[in-house]
């Protein structure tokens, strides 16, 4: 829905996503006549956590748009101040994309470098903001992700834990992941396809790095040359909006490792001064792009940093932020310390056993500590990984630190469009991307979520397992190592990988003489949950039914 409003006698456009109820303006306008409304505050009723958008349009031609200053300036209560850049829509108007991260009464001022402009500069309005709702979480709980107040986890804009729960697809938004067609006959939008199976299996995030043809070559390097393709902008509108709806968070990345290297600083503050101006007020957080480091070439490293900072600083919004780094191994690091770094993302990279649990723990307890989350490790379909390789590496990620994982299927992260699609067959034999997106370990994704989310992932804390259990006999290997998370003596998570020796048993060490704790035993394939008996002080765990992975959660009675 649209609404004029007329204030010194020229209209402007206000529109909110999401939520229209801009019933008290009509009123308004029904009550005094349009002319008598002229130089009375605009009104709008939006709700808090919800997109809120304000249209200009200038009275005068601009010949420049691109380099002119648009902004407003918002004050809420309790003195809340913000400043939120415009962007110019490529056609006639600019436009303001607010979302109220606080109820109650906002006021707005626009302020322009066309001083002279009355359609752009010294407009004034008013906002009532009504306390969130909704089912959504993102409408509920707020998608401006933040950094828990014990640096372990992030958090939804109200607080409340966020469980990072990610898909890869690096090609996205672009022609190979289409919204409006799709390879496959049947499916009207594959875009759309995918972000409902995602949301069905209580996905939080997608993983996006806008890759077309050949890197960061696309229509978006328009804006290297002063120029835009308002089609396309408004192609990333519908793509953001419609995951946005699913509950879902883009995490946007801008390009890989050498395709940066064409790219100067300069044009990359102007690429993301847009990216901000006109997606900051989304439920969306920063990738920044992917693999920034990969062979370490000092220039693009330092081009990066510096456009971390960048992006911290021009973001009204100051939302949690990362960047997606190469393999551990060969990663050097760079990032760390830099202040705008929000959250330690890592890359455990595609061979079979991952990481080791050592390597989560030490990045885990380091002294300058910030969220470890494991963003990128053993694709399902890569190399021929299963989902049992899937399955083992997250579990393991978790239980040693990370506050969620990022799952990628091969078939997606590039989306291979057809059975004759060979692009990457060096990664594995390629996989049509509808086959891909029914892969086992997608679906299973969701019951390691349920999991967690039922003991209070975010009370847990990784534990060394051998300062806590007593496995005999030990694991022979890394790959048969068992992991843990817990909350203290209270509650706590095991991870026992396939393949144990068939006479092996685990027992707690640190448990009170008389302590005991109730068993539920958690089939990581199907999901199911079964109780399975209580223990008390240093008495065996139950016997496991067969020699596969299997979770178990102990709670202390």
């Amino acid at each position: 829905m649209w609404l004029f409003i007329y204030m010194s006698k020229k209209p402007f456009l206000i529109r909110s996503f999401k939520i229209r109820q801009i019933l008290p303006a009509l009123l308004l306008i029904a009550v005094f006549g349009r002319t008598a409304y002229a130089e009375q505050s605009a009104s709008a009723a939006v709700r808090q956590y919800r997109l809120w958008e304000l249209i200009l349009t200038p009275r005068q031609k601009q010949t420049e748009p691109l380099t002119m200053k648009v902004s407003a300036e918002f004050t809420g209560p309790a003195g809340a101040r913000m400043s939120i850049p415009a962007f110019w829509d490529g056609r006639s108007s600019w436009c303001v994309r607010f979302t109220p991260l606080v109820p109650g009464q906002w006021t707005f001022s626009t302020v322009s470098s066309a001083a002279d402009d009355a359609g752009l500069h010294g407009r004034k309005g008013t906002l009532d903001v009504k306390p969130a709702q909704g089912e959504n979480p993102l409408n509920q709980h707020g998608g401006i992700l933040r950094v828990s107040g014990n640096c372990r986890y992030l958090t939804y804009s109200d607080g409340t834990p966020f469980f990072w729960l990610g898909d890869t697809w690096w090609f996205c938004p672009s022609k190979f992941v289409p919204f409006d067609t799709s390879t496959l006959p049947g499916i009207t939008s594959m875009y759309k396809c995918l972000i409902d199976k995602r949301r069905e299996q209580c996905f939080s995030v997608v993983h996006m790095a806008f890759l077309g043809e050949s890197g960061i070559e696309g229509d978006y390097t328009d804006l290297f040359n002063g120029k835009i393709n308002p089609d396309y902008w408004d192609m990333v509108d519908r793509y953001i909006n419609y995951a946005n709806d699913a509950g879902i968070i883009p995490v946007i990345g801008m390009g890989f490792h050498s395709s940066l290297d064409k790219t100067t600083l300069e044009q990359m503050q102007t690429l993301w001064s847009y990216v901000l101006a006109r997606y900051s007020a989304h439920s969306v957080t920063w990738l920044i792009c992917g693999e920034y480091n990969q062979n370490n070439p000092p220039e693009r490293v330092e081009k990066v940093l510096k456009l971390g900072q960048f992006i911290k600083d021009h973001d009204p919004y100051r939302r949690a932020m990362t960047v997606h780094p190469w393999a551990l191994g060969h990663e050097k690091y760079q990032v760390w310390g830099q202040p705008w770094y929000d959250f330690t993302m890592v890359q455990g990279g595609h061979v079979k056993n991952g990481p080791s649990l050592k390597t989560y723990l030490d990045i885990y307890e380091r002294p300058l500590s910030s969220p470890l989350l494991e963003g990128e490790c053993t694709y399902e379909g890569i190399h021929g990984f299963s989902d049992l390789v899937v399955r083992h590496n997250a579990y393991k990620a978790i239980n040693g630190g990370s506050f969620g994982f990022t799952y990628g299927a091969h078939g997606l992260w590039y989306p291979t469009q057809s059975e004759q699609d060979q692009k990457f067959k060096e990664w594995g034999a390629p996989i049509p991307w509808w086959k891909a997106l029914e892969l086992p370990g997608g679906q299973q994704m969701k019951h390691l979520r349920n999991f967690y989310e039922s003991a209070g992932w975010w009370k847990l804390a990784p534990c060394n397992p051998d300062d806590v259990l007593r496995i005999e006999p030990p694991a022979s290997n890394e790959w048969q190592r068992i992991s843990v998370k817990a909350e203290q003596d209270r509650v706590l998570l095991v991870y026992i990988p396939d393949g144990q020796d068939p006479d092996f048993k685990v027992s707690l060490k640190t448990a009170a003489k008389n302590a005991s704790y109730t068993v539920t035993l958690c089939d990581p394939r199907s999901g199911q949950t079964r109780p399975a008996g209580e223990i008390v002080a240093s008495a065996p765990l139950p016997a496991l039914p067969d020699r596969k992975d299997w979770l178990m959660i102990l709670r202390k009675k």
